[in-house]
């Protein structure tokens, strides 16, 4: 997966979702079966910033395919788990 696949897919979903990038990092991270990359992304959406990391599917897979899973992953996980705020709590939301 690279950063800029990524950025694009991730930037698409804001646009879809009415929310804004504010950072996307992908970083390799030592694995048991080998470094395998994992992307973390900070979006601020539903009034809430929120953070979600993951691990890409295995390297084996298309790099097209693992950035499709990684924007599905977040867009279910910001559907689906990001309340509107209640009252000032200003805490970040991890996905």
């Amino acid at each position: 997966m690279t950063d800029d696949s990524a950025r694009r897919a991730v930037q698409d979903l804001c646009e879809r979702r009415a929310s804004d990038l504010e950072s996307l990092t992908c970083e390799v991270v030592p694995d048991a079966t080998g470094d395998v990359v994992a992307a973390t992304t900070v979006v601020l959406f539903r009034g809430r910033r929120c953070v979600f990391r993951q691990g890409i599917w295995p390297p084996s897979r298309p790099a097209a395919t693992r950035v499709a899973l990684y924007a599905s992953v977040l867009e279910e996980r910001l559907m689906t788990r990001v309340l509107p705020r209640l009252g000032d709590d200003a805490s970040p939301v991890d996905l």
